[in-house]
């Protein structure tokens, strides 16, 4: 029989369907009809997926990655069970067990398959996800929008007519995007620019509820040490917990969580009234990225025929409430939200398919193994907090904190590290606005024989290991009752942080400022300027940023944000900012706090010193989590500036000092 195949391959939950002639329907994956977007790395670097990944990481959850495809273009890897994957790989290992499941069912391989993206995926994301299905060793492959394919089965269901003008709104498991499209003959078409929220959906409302249960055991889940196996196990059951809790507050007033704490089971009761107060302010977002990309379109709420809510998170009843609060439509949800994609992207490869010859749109099966060497083990640091990931990160996050260190290389000043140092940022850092990020590493090389796929460093010191030259200073005294200063950077002199320039236009590899305080890209190049200044000048071609890391993987700064602490930078502005400029600070992916310095940057005197204090309290507010800083400083813009940065350090009590910088500067 010949078919054409659709997959949505979701952040939580994966989904599969077929169009054929005798119409479209889902393919179970899974006793839930759907396939949990789980992989599970076996000792001998195979890789499980699905329902069998789910089984085994109840057996040992330190091996198993979920929401991995929020990490797509990220330039670190993730680490499970001591071995690094790309997310493409991760993702086409999902892929490839789909198909083979589909393919034994229909007894046929597909004669095309649609993939699906989030529309407010950019050109870079887009490319990276290009790389899945080459990965997973498939062709006559197209990959279209959420927005689209839901769109696509709302016509089947609804019949709209020609010209018809329909908003959908996507909320699922790890991301929200809201598009406006315009049914005719040839199919759908967007309309304006499609809005969306990259990191927000039912993952997001899991954690929410995983920090009120956790408060309501008084911290009890946050002193679980996740690199324990025991420990590990009862986070893996509260937040599999959480996600039941979620749905079955869509239907139930209020439900009882038994939280299985180690000697000391205890229950939670959680309401729907207090879930839905712990996620208004995120549903409030969605509904005004919606308004935005209606207005984009040139339209009115009341042009649009009604909102399409698809996304197995628009079961919510809030979200249903609150967008038809919002736009006073009628709102229409399918019968399965979570399979409403899927079936629309059958529905369009059948649609290419009566267009196309009919190629097969499979290869055999390929060893998927998608490994890069392996990172060496870090030694822990004595009462270093940043060693222990807090419970609101995956818990295949624990495993990432060895490659965080192991992917970096050279101190700022020239003291040379160990080659165990030398690869792609960790923080995957980003410039608001832009659509950068990476793979793992920093040029990949791919092959699809039996042998793993492997990811290869180019901005690697060339030289062997030495020994810096010098001891890292003393820190200096500090102002009375406060920390000492912490030094970030202070010329050639050897400190614990190391440096490094990166550029969307390698993805974000990242390049090693080496011995001589030089490093280049077209967008972004270091080089010495004096006795002890740095001179970073971006060229306005891409983004581009620099920035200091951790030697170790992080430390805990949090004394610094409880003393009225800042972060000091002396700098000379040669240039100023031509764009948005952005001014982070860095706790270990996706932990982050990020800046708008623009409008502090430019009111700057050209070619005169100054002092820019920036409080501590910023960067909290903003997202930092103190007790795991990772990244210190980092400067990042996609237009053109130019600037010696001199001396970069944490400094108690900075932050009441008359010159700090207000926070509301940095908006």
């Amino acid at each position: 029989m010949r078919y054409s195949l659709g997959i949505d391959l979701g952040t939580t939950f994966t989904a599969a369907a077929v169009s054929g002639e005798s119409g479209t329907r889902v393919v179970p994956l899974g006793p839930d009809v759907v396939a949990p977007s789980t992989v599970f790395a076996r000792p001998d670097g195979t890789l499980l997926t699905g329902e069998l990944a789910e089984i085994a990481a109840a057996v040992d959850p330190t091996r198993v990655s979920r929401g991995h495809k929020r990490r797509l273009g990220d330039p670190t890897p993730l680490v499970i069970g001591g071995a690094a994957y790309a997310p493409a790989a991760l993702l086409a290992a999902q892929l490839r067990d789909v198909v083979d499941a589909v393919t034994a069912q229909e007894g046929a391989p597909p004669d095309s398959v649609v993939l699906t993206c989030p529309a407010v995926w950019g050109p870079y994301r887009r490319e990276h996800f290009e790389e899945v299905h080459r990965l997973a060793g498939l062709t006559n492959v197209r990959v279209v929008t959420e927005p689209e394919a839901a769109a696509t089965h709302y016509s089947v269901e609804r019949r709209l007519g020609d010209g018809a003008l329909i908003a959908v709104y996507d909320l699922g498991g790890g991301t929200f995007d809201a598009t406006v499209l315009r049914a005719d003959r040839a199919g759908m078409q967007i309309l304006g620019t499609p809005e969306g929220v990259e990191r927000l959906g039912g993952i997001d409302f899991d954690e929410t509820l995983l920090a009120h249960l956790d408060a309501a055991l008084s911290g009890a889940l946050h002193a679980l040490d996740p690199t324990s196996p025991s420990d590990a196990a009862t986070l893996a059951a509260a937040r599999a917990l959480c996600v039941k809790a979620k749905e079955d507050l869509s239907t139930e007033p209020d439900v009882t969580l038994p939280v299985p704490l180690p000697g000391d089971p205890r229950k939670v009761l959680i309401s729907r009234t207090q879930f839905d107060a712990m996620i208004r302010h995120s549903v409030a977002l969605t509904t005004e990225a919606l308004h935005r990309t209606i207005q984009s379109a040139g339209l009115r709420p009341d042009d649009v025929t009604g909102v399409f809510l698809a996304g197995g998170s628009s079961r919510v009843p809030l979200v249903s409430r609150m967008v038809s609060d919002a736009f006073g439509k009628p709102i229409h949800i399918g019968l399965h939200p979570k399979l409403t994609v899927a079936l629309g992207a059958a529905a369009i490869a059948r649609n290419s398919s009566r267009t196309a010859a009919g190629t097969t749109a499979v290869v055999p099966r390929r060893d998927l193994r998608p490994v890069v060497p392996a990172v060496p083990a870090v030694p822990a640091v004595p009462g270093d907090r940043a060693r222990r990931r807090g419970w609101l990160l995956p818990a295949a996050a624990v495993t990432v904190a060895a490659a965080v260190t192991a992917a970096v290389a050279l101190v700022f000043s020239g003291a040379p590290q160990d080659d165990a140092h030398a690869a792609a940022d960790p923080s995957a850092p980003q410039v608001k606005g832009s659509t950068a990020g990476s793979s793992a590493g920093a040029t990949t090389t791919t092959t699809t024989t039996a042998t793993p796929v492997t990811t290869t460093t180019t901005a690697t010191a060339a030289s062997p290991a030495v020994a810096p030259t010098a001891a890292p200073p003393e820190p200096a005294p500090g102002r009375a009752g406060g920390a000492p200063d912490l030094e970030v950077y202070r010329g050639p002199a050897p400190t614990r942080y190391l440096g490094m320039l990166g550029s969307a236009e390698d993805g974000w590899a990242g390049q090693v400022i080496g011995d001589d305080r030089t490093a280049s890209y077209q967008a972004i190049s270091a080089a010495p300027d004096g006795q002890s200044g740095l001179r970073v000048r971006w060229s306005g071609t891409a983004p581009g940023q620099v920035y200091l890391q951790h030697a170790d993987g992080g430390s805990d700064l949090s004394a610094y944000a409880g003393a009225a602490g800042a972060l000091v930078i002396d700098l000379v502005v040669h240039q100023s900012p031509t764009a948005t400029t952005a001014l982070a600070v860095h706790c270990g992916y996706p932990c982050a706090a990020e800046l708008n310095a623009t409008s502090v940057l430019r009111g700057l005197p050209v070619g005169t010193p100054r002092s820019v204090k920036i409080p501590v309290g910023c960067f909290t507010a903003a997202g930092l989590d103190p007790s795991t800083v990772s990244t210190p400083f980092l400067l990042a813009t996609a237009g053109r500036f130019d600037a010696t940065v001199g001396h970069v350090r944490w400094v108690a009590g900075a932050a009441g000092d008359p010159d700090a910088t207000p926070c509301d500067a940095l908006r």
